[in-house]
């Protein structure tokens, strides 16, 4: 049998570590193949809410019993999975990650929706049929006269843990015990807070913005705190509505941390995640499945306006207090290494999809 010369292919000074190196990447970038095809399964076969979408009036009659075609609850295993992978493989190669820190990399957590599929994880006992909370498919945000006296205050922007941060522009890194907080209200969630109050504004919706860092001094009195703050915001403002509680979220592995990102064009994006509460831990909190037809609604609307800026919505047993105004939503903008400027771009279309949802007077399961 005929001898491969290895040297006269790749030179006499052949580099077999170099060789090596290739080929364990192309089997690495192979792997990452498969797992982003097989992570597309669902978006592929899963069933769609689209067909035979239940009626207003079957809702206001309160159907229990829906089509199979509703029943598609698609929980989310949420880790990095194919670009994520390519990324901390091959992109950066020449960055330098100081020993001890994780390095920062972009993930993409949506699953690849589209606008008549909402992805979720239910932490919950509840037996949750999603498909019956989506009541404004094939609805358009436009503007009609409101049920609401706009000449006060709508809406609360407020912050349970305002001292959440993002990273700095040119980071690569981050030690696991120091990522990114800050009581400088211009770099932390009241920055990304400030700029959704200034969005609703500007489109006519009376919002107001409690700026107080509800975490600062104490964690662990965090929600307790900030309960405390929107009842005296209901009170002084009983006009008030809608109350949304902005966090950023954080996502650490053992060798890296994570961003999650996808694109508006070329303009990098963080990625959203509503939190939605129920009355399962002992909260009085009746109007939770109110709560998660607004957050389905707004998810469906957002992936209609960019198709990977949402992630899975997470509901939970806990009620996060979202249960002192008629609509309370707690909202994830990005991951404490997104830039503020990433979370900005994806607050910029949250804000043009809350404004039209209550400018149109989308109707909500429940209600």
């Amino acid at each position: 049998m005929q001898k491969i010369n290895l040297c006269a292919i790749f030179g006499k000074k052949a580099d077999f570590g170099t060789i090596f190196d290739l080929v364990a990447k192309a089997v690495i970038l192979l792997l990452a193949v498969f797992i982003m095809i097989y992570s597309s399964y669902d978006r592929l076969f899963a069933f769609s809410v689209k067909k035979d979408l239940p009626t207003r009036d079957e809702l206001e009659a309160g159907a229990e019993e829906l089509p199979p075609a509703y029943r598609d609850i698609i929980f989310e295993r949420e880790y990095p999975l194919g670009l994520g992978i390519y990324d901390t493989i091959f992109s950066d190669e020449s960055v330098t990650v100081p020993k001890g820190e994780l390095k920062i990399s972009a993930t993409d957590l949506s699953k690849n929706p589209m606008p008549d599929q909402i992805y979720f994880k239910n932490k919950t006992a509840y037996d949750i049929n999603i498909s019956k909370f989506l009541t404004a498919y094939g609805a358009s945000l436009e503007a009609s006269k409101s049920e609401y006296d706009m000449s006060e205050p709508l809406v609360l922007i407020y912050h349970t843990h305002g001292t959440e941060g993002y990273a700095e522009e040119g980071k690569v890194s981050y030690s696991a015990s120091s990522l990114p907080r800050s009581t400088d209200t211009t770099k932390n969630v009241v920055a990304v807070g400030k700029y959704l109050t200034d969005i609703l504004n500007a489109n006519g919706i009376p919002t107001v913005h409690c700026t107080i860092m509800h975490d600062n001094g104490s964690y662990n009195t965090a929600y307790t705190n900030s309960a405390k703050s929107v009842k005296e915001y209901l009170k002084k403002y009983p006009s008030i509505k809608y109350t949304f509680d902005i966090h950023r979220d954080a996502l650490v592995g053992d060798t890296a941390v994570y961003k999650t990102l996808t694109y508006d064009e070329s303009t990098p994006t963080a990625q959203l995640m509503f939190v939605v509460g129920t009355d399962e831990a002992g909260a009085d909190h009746d109007g939770w499945r109110r709560n998660l037809s607004f957050a389905v609604n707004a998810q469906h609307f957002l992936i209609s306006r960019l198709n990977n800026i949402v992630r899975p919505m997470s509901i939970r047993r806990s009620a996060y207090n979202q249960h002192y105004a008629h609509i309370g939503a707690l909202i994830e903008v990005g991951t404490c290494v997104n830039t503020l400027e990433e979370a900005k771009a994806a607050t910029e279309i949250l804000g043009e999809v809350l404004s039209g949802m209550i400018l149109s007077g989308v109707p909500l399961y429940g209600e």
